[in-house]
């Protein structure tokens, strides 16, 4: 007996997985080559509203991470952005911009940050670290941990060299 494939399901169900497909870059030379100034205490919570109180009030670095929490999978996550807030004002503290970025869902500032937000909501993790602004660079471990991870909604802050090498593997 034959079998009919169909067609108009079997589209729809590519359209979805396309809406989901990223890009990574994940390059090991990076990887085992980062060296910060500080040893970074990473916590994760599950990024929504119900979550912020669980954040700091203190300056640091974060990164919104894609993952699932589900025993029948191995650990782990697609890093998609890496920040850092407190670098030129200390009074910014991770949980006040992990509330920018909750308002920043439904009031798109950035459309790529907003892309996120909204397209992985469901699985999306804020991952971040208190770091002491007065004593170290908040700018400078922003870029070496985006020159490591190259997360593909990071634009900006990357040193000059891997900013260039970024484009160039983006658009090939």
């Amino acid at each position: 007996m034959p079998k009919f494939v169909d067609f108009a399901r079997h589209a729809a169900k590519q359209k979805n997985v396309s809406y989901y497909t990223q890009n990574f870059i994940i390059y090991p030379k990076r990887l085992r080559s980062l060296a910060l100034p500080v040893d970074l205490k990473w916590s994760r919570i599950r990024f929504s509203k119900a979550n912020l109180n669980r954040i700091v009030l203190k300056p640091g670095v974060y990164a919104f991470v894609i993952g699932e929490d589900d025993p029948n999978l191995p650990a782990h996550g697609y890093v998609v952005y890496v920040g850092q807030t407190g670098a030129k004002r200390n009074d910014r503290t991770l949980r006040n911009r992990a509330k920018e970025y909750l308002r920043e869902k439904s009031r798109p500032k950035r459309m790529a940050v907003f892309d996120f937000l909204n397209k992985w909501q469901s699985s999306l993790f804020f991952h971040f670290a208190p770091v002491d602004s007065a004593v170290t660079d908040l700018l400078s471990i922003e870029s070496k941990l985006n020159d490591a991870l190259m997360p593909p909604y990071s634009h900006q802050d990357f040193s000059p060299e891997v900013r260039t090498e970024k484009k160039i593997w983006e658009k090939s």
